[in-house]
């Protein structure tokens, strides 16, 4: 894929072994403005430095909230992040290609029924200060 996304980060999984003390993966989701929900798009453990996983820790503890809000797309069963967070932060993201998935929620049944889309091998380049969660990536724009 050519374009990066802009997605804004909702969740995170705790790390193991090196990562135990940060969150080693987070859980991404782009935005629909129809619906007004964040749907999740992908989970992303690449492109981070020690160092960046241990200040995005940082950053992001103070928002951890005790659980997913309504406006979150993410199916019950299956695979939960160790913890949610209110929408702020929206990081760019690459990726190898586009997946139709039954995990991910991002643009779900509008190109397959009861399937989203996923990002194949997404990596993490950067924090986007400039723009905020209503400004992501939308659901349209994956499709």
């Amino acid at each position: 894929m050519g374009d990066s996304l802009d997605l804004v980060v909702v969740g995170a999984f705790h790390g193991r072994g090196k990562r135990t003390n940060v969150y080693g993966a987070y859980l991404l989701a782009c935005y629909d403005p129809q619906t007004q929900e964040y749907q999740t798009i992908c989970k992303i453990g690449t492109g981070f430095s020690e160092e960046a996983l241990e200040q995005h820790t940082n950053l992001l503890k103070p928002l951890v909230i005790t659980a997913k809000k309504s406006y979150y797309a993410h199916p019950a069963g299956g695979e939960q992040p160790s913890v949610w967070f209110e929408p702020k932060y929206v990081w760019e993201v690459l990726c190898a290609d586009l997946s139709l998935s039954p995990r991910y929620q991002a643009a779900v049944g509008l190109i397959a029924p009861g399937k989203g889309i996923s990002l194949r091998f997404p990596r993490f380049i950067r924090v986007r200060d400039d723009k905020g969660p209503e400004d992501a990536t939308t659901s349209e724009q994956v499709v």
